[in-house]
């Protein structure tokens, strides 16, 4: 398991409470860990930017949970890019707005899918917190190749960009074909 930060809407008393004790966690970094230790959990390790678990390579990358000074209050997160010889490159972005280091991100490991966390999330002051429409069109700009997942919409309670609204605006861009916008419990197989 893999957990990006510990904000409510990744790490809740249910998760703490349902998932054994000896689950493997990876954590984006000592605070976080010994929080998640703190709660039971035995077998925490820290990711770096370059873990592997069994054949996949675990790649920790920046995020920026918001911009100017709503990012200070969000607090530090990260993504991960999986990469296995036999497999896709995957890069989940976590919760980030589009800026130079996803754009470096997808540069130097081209990822063939990229999972972002859309919904424009945003409380009364401070702008996004996460990918809004304009940031995910820059992620396909970035890798028109890419199939492109926008997951964590409609999800918590300060979302400000709807999977139909963002569906619309994929396809007035034509790029419906690379950014795809799923409802709850539908998967896909690239």
């Amino acid at each position: 398991m893999i957990v990006t930060h510990l904000h409510l809407d990744h790490w809740d008393d249910v998760a703490k409470d349902v998932l054994p004790k000896n689950i493997k966690i990876f954590i984006q970094n000592d605070e976080d860990a010994k929080e998640v230790k703190n709660a039971g959990f035995q077998n925490v390790e820290v990711l770096q930017e370059d873990t592997s678990f069994d054949d996949v390579r675990l790649i920790k990358t920046k995020g920026e949970h918001g911009r100017g000074e709503i990012q200070k209050i969000a607090g530090e997160v990260c993504g991960v890019v999986f990469n296995h010889p036999e497999e896709k490159t995957l890069y989940v972005a976590g919760d980030t707005v589009w800026y130079e280091a996803v754009q470096k991100v997808i540069e130097i490991h081209k990822p063939e899918i990229i999972v972002v966390n859309g919904g424009d999330n945003q409380f009364l002051e401070g702008g996004s917190l996460v990918m809004g429409k304009d940031d995910i069109y820059e992620v396909y700009k970035a890798a028109p190749n890419a199939k492109i997942i926008s997951v964590h919409m409609e999800a918590v309670n300060h979302w400000t960009l709807s999977r139909e609204e963002l569906k619309n605006f994929i396809n007035e861009k034509g790029i419906s074909s690379h950014v795809f916008v799923p409802v709850d419990g539908e998967s896909y197989s690239f």
